[in-house]
């Protein structure tokens, strides 16, 4: 009887000795949160903005709701990087915090490749199709796709209509320097292409096959001639092996 009394006080005296560990605990736990949301320490003193080239880091960072001298454990960094994706030029966001006093946000931009026209007005465009911003033809030194027709979008929205995702390609498979060069790109119902060059030279594609090599073909011709400076017409490698080229 006497035993069983004497466990039955350990066992409470354990689990008073259990109670109060915990208590401390919890105590230490919340003096903590309170000195660091309280301490000027952790007062964001600066944002640092990287892999933009396009926007500004003043556009980035003020888009996204943080400012300095808010303490960093605050900062709802989902929220400011849902923010920052509203932004048309913007692909993919990532933003953590550097203690005790910087926030580091990384963004990967979409890039420009054309122009077209939407609702009466230049629009930059990138490899998916995106509409990024407004542009200007000749200014961005991008080309204007043209012989589509499309669908009113806005900006951050994906553009859709005959023709698109065929120019979109010739874009992108065509030699950058060649791309370059250019001031236009066409394409016909049927599905040809035909290029124009910056000093008014056209090239006429045929179907977009075989990209890589009549681009190369095509800048060759062009430098050849440009070198004679010889007066072109156009250039057709619609059929590969026999190409044509018409002087004026």
């Amino acid at each position: 009887m006497v035993k069983q009394m004497g466990a039955a006080s350990f066992r409470q005296r354990k689990k008073r000795a259990i109670f109060w560990q915990s208590f401390f605990f919890v105590i230490v736990i919340l003096l903590a949160a309170y000195v660091l949301l309280q301490s000027p320490l952790f007062l964001i003193k600066k944002i640092d903005v990287r892999g933009n080239s396009l926007l500004t880091a003043g556009e980035i960072s003020g888009i996204s709701g943080i400012t300095p001298g808010i303490n960093i454990f605050k900062a709802d960094l989902a929220q400011s990087a849902a923010r920052i994706k509203t932004l048309p030029l913007v692909k993919e966001v990532n933003i953590t915090r550097r203690y005790p006093d910087t926030v580091l946000i990384t963004v990967r931009e979409r890039i420009p490749v054309a122009l077209v026209s939407v609702d009466g007005n230049f629009v930059e465009l990138d490899s998916s199709g995106y509409y990024l911003r407004q542009g200007k033809a000749g200014a961005a030194g991008l080309p204007v796709l043209t012989g589509l027709t499309l669908q009113s979008a806005g900006p951050g929205q994906q553009l859709k209509g005959q023709g698109l995702d065929t120019a979109l390609a010739v874009v992108q498979k065509l030699p950058a320097e060649l791309c370059a060069d250019l001031s236009e790109v066409h394409v016909t119902g049927d599905g040809c292409v035909t290029l124009y060059t910056l000093d008014k030279v056209e090239c006429r594609l045929g179907l977009p096959k075989e990209l890589d090599t009549k681009g190369s073909y095509i800048l060759q011709v062009l430098k050849d001639l440009r070198e004679k400076n010889a007066q072109i017409e156009y250039v057709d490698f619609s059929i590969i092996s026999s190409p044509v080229v018409k002087y004026k």
